[in-house]
């Protein structure tokens, strides 16, 4: 685990500690699923066949005309 999972997760049980000392109800089941959550990887997921051109455009190179005869 490294260094930036282990202090998330210890802000994260700071925080809920610091709920608890000032009262906010929150049940268990709750407290469970926001620890599982904590701990699934993220999966990104990318198709390497879509070519972005950063604008959010695609354009068809096949419409660009052919550079002029020397």
């Amino acid at each position: 685990m490294s260094v930036k999972s282990r202090l998330r997760t210890l802000a994260c049980c700071g925080i809920l500690e610091m709920a608890a000392v000032i009262g906010v109800p929150m049940r268990p089941e709750q407290i469970q699923d926001l620890m599982r959550t904590l701990n699934e990887p993220k999966i990104a997921r990318t198709n390497p066949d879509d070519s972005n051109r950063g604008d959010g455009l695609k354009t068809d190179d096949s419409r660009v005309p052919p550079p002029a005869p020397k």
